[in-house]
This record gives structure tokens, C-alpha cells and sequence, in this order.
């Protein structure tokens, strides 16, 4: 099998720039060309009703929600900038389609620390594809902005981690209320429920040990273990932050995870046990896994311009590296997120230190 890729380019900065720093919010704010087109793509959602493609990026100017027709290739603002501000720079890893058609995201930043009195905190918000309309729904740990959430659509709640304190909060939408949990010392990249509804993130600035959060009981287990080589692969995302890259409930009854090395890792909730599965790269990174119809594991990875796509087949346990994100003329420097859009594959690029970051297209050839 082969891989062909095509990239979409919603915006791109000017030549004749110095090569970019992954955070440098005053410097970019104040290069008008930076401020308008120095974008990324950070997570992804593929909505089957209206065939669309819901886009959460980086960009300096609070432009930060987009949808992307694949039919088309037309992307589309959803005008965030008319309801938020100007330290919403992206939405992470936080879309989480509801089954009442809603998408419930939330905003997370880049500024300075320098600014951190200035700015209001992240937001929750939810967003209606029907109608266009927002609702912004809470500030849940003020000033500190959010970078991951999931959605608990039985129970109606939202869970959350922030930055650059990495808390960890729930927020119940029916009674409109915040659980501060307050700091935790990890972050994951983004968590996952079991199938009893159980919230797994990491906790310990130095060990990050993993956690389970239990909504009926309203306790939280902490254990004394973690994902494999969890302190070597603590900081790779930014400092601080956690080993885990992915985490996704694989409806077999395990949550699969994808560290920060660039490991394949199966989490049982019944028993917390963490078994290796492999590593199918030699990068590090594996922000972005995803299920196939036919219960095939599909996943993203790569660092430093060698984004990579791969498989899991849990049957054989064998992984297929399916090669390079890249164009011929180009090549993805860093996934962050996949969506399957029937025999498409959509992969997420950020963090490119030379140009802005594109959606890339990417099709499997037998």
C-alpha cells in the first residue's frame, strides 16, 4: 500500500520571516502578516449530517473556527471573533459533538505569562450547526485557559484540564456548575471515558501517574503507576505536560493510548492495568488515533517534518506504517489530530517553525 496526500492551505504567512518559536504571542500579534495568517491545525471533527469537516486552529487573530467541505475543499469561519477575544488564540483538543446536534468546544491561549492579569480565562462554549448561533456557557478556572475537554453526553458533563496550571475540572451543563478539582500536575493531551463513564487523565508533576475519576461515586482514584517510559516522555509535549499524546475508548472494553514517544499503549479501566502494544515509527508523538468502521486502529504521528500515518490491527496485533504526510513538495511537521472521512484521511499539522500549518488530505492506495 502507498499513501497519496494533498494539502489544503487555509492561510499562509509571507516569505522573509525568521524562522518562528512554537509561542511567541507579543511577536506575532504585532507582525501584521503573523497576525492574520500565522495559523495551525489543532483538532478535527467530522460531522456525517452536513458532510462537514469542523476545524479548531491556531490563529493570533481569534479567528479560530472553521469548517473545510471535502467535496469542495472550501473553507468556511464560523466568526468566533465576533464572541470571543483577543487571548482565544485556539481551540486545542476540545470539539466534542453532542447527541442533541450541538458541538461543545472550548479556548485556550498562547500569551505570555506577562499577561496572565489581563486575560479572562478560557471559555466553554457550544456552538450550533444549524443555526450558527453561540452560547458561551462558562469560565470554568479563571485566568488560566483550557486545553483539552471531553464530553460525558449521558451525564451532560464536560471534563477539562487548563493551562499553563494544569487543573482539573468538570462542568455540569444541566445545573450549569463548576467542580474545580484544582492543580493535578499532568495534562493530558487529551482523555477519554471508560465504558462505565470513568474519567482517565494523569496526575504528579514528575511521575504523572494516571488517575480515574468516578462521576456516581464523585471520587477519584489515584494510582501509583503510569504509561510506559512516562518521565522520559513528560515533557516532550511542552514543559510540564504529560505523556499522554491520545487517548480513545476502543469499544472493546480498553482505552488505547498514544504517548508522547511515539508508543502504542492498551489501558483495562477494570483493573488499571497498562500493557505496551508497540512503537510503529521511530519519531516521537501519536497525537491522533481513531477507529475504522471495521475496528481497524488508525493513528498519526512523526515530529521535526517526518509526520507519519500507521495502522493497529487489534486481531493480529500488527501495525502498518502507511508512510509520509506529505505532498511531494512538502512534508507535515507535525500531526495533532486525524478524522476518517469515508476513504479519506484528514490529519491536523501544527507547530511548522517556517510557514503556517495546512490540513492535509491524505487517500491509501492498494
Amino acid at each position: 500500500m502507498s499513501l497519496t496526500c494533498k494539502a489544503h492551505i487555509l492561510r499562509d504567512i509571507a516569505a522573509g520571516h525568521d524562522e518562528l518559536g512554537a509561542d511567541e504571542y507579543a511577536g506575532t500579534v504585532a507582525d501584521e502578516d503573523l497576525l492574520r495568517n500565522r495559523v495551525a491545525f489543532t483538532c478535527l471533527y467530522y460531522q456525517p449530517v452536513d458532510a462537514l469537516l469542523y476545524c479548531g486552529i491556531t490563529a493570533y487573530d481569534a479567528d479560530i473556527f472553521y469548517t473545510f467541505d471535502p467535496d469542495t475543499g472550501e473553507f468556511v469561519s464560523l466568526g468566533w471573533q465576533e464572541v470571543g477575544e483577543q487571548f482565544d488564540v485556539k481551540i486545542h483538543r476540545s470539539l466534542c459533538p453532542s447527541p442533541d446536534g450541538l458541538i461543545y468546544g472550548a479556548t485556550a491561549g498562547l500569551h505570555d505569562i506577562t499577561r496572565r492579569r489581563e486575560a479572562p480565562g478560557g471559555k466553554i462554549f457550544s456552538f450550533d450547526p444549524a443555526t450558527g448561533e453561540y452560547e458561551i456557557l462558562c469560565i470554568p478556572s479563571p485566568p488560566d485557559y483550557v486545553q483539552t475537554i471531553t464530553l460525558d453526553p449521558e451525564r451532560r458533563v464536560i471534563y477539562g484540564f487548563t493551562y499553563p496550571v494544569f487543573k482539573f475540572f468538570k462542568y455540569d451543563l444541566d445545573a450549569d456548575e463548576v467542580t474545580d478539582f484544582d492543580y493535578v500536575g499532568s495534562i493530558t493531551h487529551i482523555s477519554a471515558l471508560d465504558d462505565d463513564g470513568k474519567l482517565w487523565g494523569t496526575w504528579h508533576p514528575r511521575n504523572h501517574f494516571l488517575f480515574c475519576y468516578d462521576p456516581d461515586a464523585d471520587e477519584i482514584t489515584w494510582f501509583r503507576h503510569s504509561v510506559p517510559n512516562a518521565q522520559a516522555g513528560a515533557d516532550v509535549m511542552y514543559p510540564g505536560a504529560g505523556p499522554v499524546d491520545c487517548m480513545i475508548n476502543g469499544g472493546d472494553g480498553y482505552l488505547y493510548i498514544g504517548t508522547t514517544l511515539g508508543e502504542l499503549v492498551r489501558l483495562d479501566p477494570k483493573t488499571a492495568e497498562v500493557e505496551f502494544l508497540g512503537k510503529p515509527y521511530p519519531e516521537m508523538r501519536m497525537p491522533g488515533l481513531a477507529i475504522a468502521d471495521d475496528g481497524l486502529i488508525y493513528g498519526c504521528g512523526g515530529d521535526g517534518g517526518a509526520g507519519q500515518l500507521f495502522t493497529y490491527d487489534r486481531a493480529s496485533r500488527a501495525f502498518h506504517v502507511l508512510g509520509n504526510v506529505s505532498d511531494g513538495d512538502g512534508t507535515c511537521y507535525r500531526t495533532h489530530d486525524l478524522a476518517l472521512v469515508g476513504n479519506r484521511i484528514y490529519v491536523a499539522e501544527t507547530d511548522n517553525p517556517y510557514r503556517s500549518g495546512y490540513l492535509w488530505e491524505c487517500r491509501v492506495n492498494d
